[in-house]
């Protein structure tokens, strides 16, 4: 509900604010209660709801679900050509050797060409060599002739060798594969699932670009993005629950050294998967070992949205029997949704979520 000018100020002149008389420093500052009753807080748009009691030490934080290291797979175009037949699409799962697609390349010609003809010339080499040993034993030759014949054996064994490594590390098999001879077939280098197919049949396509993720979604790790004060809290061997995805995990190792956007990482491995997908951003608790409360207080956690800056501090409505209460609290960490407070409440305490603009308003209409 949007409020004009005039009807903030109406609502502002019902509100009595108890506002300390002299100015004490910031950190003694008294909560500052808004006495407003049912009709004035539903004109406001305002609505409430309980905090929830947290565990000690937790940090909250946002992570990316990946895979382990060495269970992803990138297939890319070995020559620049086309793709000429799709065997998979993206979700499915495949094993490995399976066909992926059929590609079509002139380089991929010439390359099994060139390895054709040193094929030839290797069988050349061998069968001269093997004349040339013959007649060596009977006498004719010398035996510098047949060390000639013994060095092109071996050069023409080398450029065999490495026109098979190029076909080899290009990925593509020929058996059975339609389209001629500069067609061959991508196969899968591993079971898993086709995570991204970025080809369309009949794309032209150059030489290196990305064709295929595949990934082993058999297992799950999360890589979890921290700040320095965050990454200071965890250790290895913590727990780590995704509530929104009925999901946990534990921390496998923390990285305190930070990358170009000032962020640390650690790294966990999820021990119940739920419905956690390779790829997505969530929201996580890591229960840390090594914070402790301070003591006298509790952490509670609140949705992130009930939350407002005043005064270079973050604020919270707490319900009152006659209105609210302002009350500064200390964020231990927060995500979009949740954050996780520190404060002297009782059990059942309620805290408002939405109108908060408005009473921030009439929190500062004074000022």
């Amino acid at each position: 509900m949007k409020l004009t000018l005039l009807s903030l100020c109406v609502l502002g002149a019902m509100v009595h604010a108890q506002v300390p008389s002299s100015a004490p420093a910031e950190k003694s500052l008294p909560p500052t209660r808004l006495l407003l009753d049912a009709k004035q807080q539903a004109a406001l748009g305002v609505q409430v709801a309980p905090v929830q009691a947290s565990g000690k030490g937790q940090v909250l934080v946002s992570a990316t679900v990946v895979t382990p290291p060495g269970k992803a797979f990138t297939v890319s175009a070995p020559y620049a050509g086309q793709i000429s037949r799709l065997m998979v699409g993206v979700g499915d799962a495949v094993k490995s050797g399976a066909p992926l697609a059929q590609f079509t390349s002139p380089m991929l010609g010439d390359a099994r060409r060139l390895l054709n003809e040193a094929s030839i010339d290797y069988k050349t080499a061998s069968a001269a060599a093997q004349r040339d040993q013959a007649m060596l034993d009977e006498g004719i030759i010398p035996a510098v002739r047949l060390q000639l014949s013994r060095a092109k054996q071996e050069a023409a064994l080398s450029l065999l060798k490495s026109r098979e490594a190029e076909l080899a590390v290009s990925g593509l098999r020929f058996d059975g594969a339609s389209g001629g001879y500069a067609t061959g077939v991508m196969n899968a280098p591993l079971s898993g699932v086709v995570l991204e197919a970025f080809a369309a049949v009949g794309q032209r396509v150059e030489a290196g670009a990305v064709l295929f993720k595949l990934a082993d979604t058999s297992q799950l790790q999360l890589e979890l993005q921290l700040s320095n004060d965050k990454a200071a809290q965890l250790q290895a061997g913590d727990e780590v629950s995704i509530a929104t995805r009925d999901a946990k995990a534990k921390i496998l190792a923390v990285s305190r050294a930070v990358d170009a956007s000032q962020s640390a990482r650690a790294r966990a491995v999820v021990t119940q998967r739920g419905n956690l997908q390779v790829g997505e951003f969530v929201a996580v608790t890591v229960h840390a070992k090594s914070k402790p409360l301070t003591a006298g207080q509790s952490q509670w956690l609140v949705p992130s949205r009930a939350i407002t800056q005043w005064r270079g501090k973050p604020w919270l409505f707490v319900v009152h029997p006659q209105g609210f209460d302002a009350q500064a609290v200390n964020v231990i960490s927060a995500t979009d949704d949740v954050s996780l407070v520190e404060a002297a409440w009782p059990a059942g305490t309620q805290v408002a979520t939405t109108g908060i603009a408005s009473l921030r308003a009439l929190l500062q209409k004074d000022e």
